[in-house]
């Protein structure tokens, strides 16, 4: 369904919880806006003091959020770029939060201006704020009731995005902001089975474009994602943006370093086998994972607030990876994970006498293959080389019961089994994402 109106006629806008887009074109008078809430999407473009609107319900959002990706892509082209957002009345405040954005006092004096505008999110931070000293049922009801009443408002546009694109985005909040989100890109399975199948199904007249000629590609939806946490208002104070990408960087980069944010890419888990050094592009990484082939590509740069290092297996040989992890590039390092390395009692030592397992506090050696029986003996052998180490994770499933036996006045020691039960929180630490994406798995 689709109609169109010209400017000044009466026209149902989409309400608050709708997530909307500014365009011009430069030397022109020439504006657009997009807009989008669930499976309804909505394109106003023209000069100023006539415009014309078309909107179309779709069946599905993912179709939605494909033809306004479609729809954005085609405007850049042909010329028009960001309008400028007007400056925010509150700067000095804001400016305050980004200085000390873990002190509820400068949340707290936004929340008076936002209050005295009738904000509701002024009333929200100062709910989360009391929460933080003392929370209480009270608390919890009042602030429930408050995302009911204005949810729109508050986090519309997110939660919309976070139903519309299953496994794709979550995010945590933090006094009336998002501090820590997630950004998983599609992979193969998702396209095929989640994200294609709603586009298919569309005439091609009605979607503005042929999704059997022009396919999606597989960041289309993650750069939605985050098109709408980075525009909105509840974005602002951003400080953790935990992101898996399983195809190309490049476009989530290009795009992140557009809107200025490649500094709050903390967690990364990247499953590309075409690596580039890191280092230049999230000067702020403290957590990756990837697979053994191209970690050298991946750790060519310096990386030195990286604290977390994943590593899992594939066809590689031992010493490249140990190669790559240079302690000079690496001054932070404090945790390295192998996982599923076929380790043996030989290929063990190597790794445990690598110069960077000094400096470690954790280790973690787990497989999904149940490891020889020579990996066990090595690291026992090795034990008083090890008493630095916090913790070290082992696999269990296969490990005989009188080799555990021999562990068992080894405090550091964790038991993993397949699925790495008990070992969640820690596991989000060090992956992305974690439990969105697939690299687990």
């Amino acid at each position: 369904m689709s109609d169109s109106r010209m400017l000044g006629e009466p026209r149902e806008r989409l309400n608050g919880g709708a997530f909307e887009l500014g365009l011009c074109q430069p030397g022109s008078a020439r504006h657009a806006e997009l807009r989008i809430l669930g499976n309804v999407f909505e394109q106003s473009t023209g000069d100023v003091g006539s415009q014309e609107t078309k909107r179309r319900t779709y069946a599905s959002a993912i179709v939605a959020v494909a033809a306004f990706e479609h729809c954005l892509a085609k405007l850049m082209t042909a010329g028009f770029r960001y309008a400028s957002p007007p400056r925010s009345p509150y700067e000095d405040i804001e400016e305050l939060i980004d200085d000390e954005p873990d002190e509820p006092a400068g949340y707290l004096l936004l929340a008076e201006s936002l209050r005295a505008c009738a904000d509701p999110r002024g009333e929200l931070i100062e709910i989360a704020a009391t929460r933080i000293e003392a929370d209480s049922p009270e608390l919890n009801e009042r602030e429930e009731k408050l995302l009911q009443a204005h949810g729109a408002r508050l986090f519309g546009a997110l939660d919309d995005v976070r139903r519309a694109l299953p496994g794709t985005f979550s995010y945590e909040r933090f006094l009336g902001f998002v501090r820590d989100a997630c950004v998983a890109d599609a992979d193969a399975a998702a396209l095929a089975d989640v994200f294609e199948p709603p586009l298919l199904q569309v005439d091609p007249r009605e979607l503005g474009f042929d999704p059997r000629v022009e396919r999606p590609a597989p960041h289309t939806y993650a750069v939605h994602a985050l098109r709408r946490l980075l525009c909105h208002p509840a974005g602002r104070f951003l400080r953790r943006l935990r992101m898996e990408i399983r195809e190309e960087i490049e476009p989530i980069l290009s795009f992140l370093v557009e809107h200025g944010r490649v500094d709050r890419v903390s967690h990364l888990a990247v499953t590309s086998r075409a690596g580039r050094a890191l280092g230049a592009c999230f000067p702020e990484l403290h957590a990756l994972a990837c697979y053994a082939r191209g970690l050298d590509r991946w750790l060519a740069a310096p990386l030195p607030r990286l604290l977390h290092l994943t590593v899992r297996w594939e066809p590689a040989t031992l010493s490249s990876v140990l190669a790559a992890l240079d302690a000079t590039r690496l001054p932070s390092l404090q945790h390295v994970a192998l996982w599923d390395t076929p380790l043996d009692a030989k290929s063990t030592a190597l790794v445990l006498d690598h110069p960077v397992i000094a400096r470690l506090t954790r280790l973690d050696l787990w497989s999904q293959i149940a490891p020889q029986r020579g990996m066990y003996e090595a690291v026992l052998l090795r034990r008083r080389e090890l008493q630095h180490l916090e913790r070290l994770v082992l696999a269990l499933h296969g490990a005989p019961a009188e080799l555990v036996a021999r562990f068992a006045d080894w405090p550091a020691v964790v038991w993993a089994d397949r699925s790495r039960s008990g070992l969640e929180e820690a596991d989000r630490e060090a992956i992305a994402g974690f439990p969105l994406g697939g690299f687990f798995f």
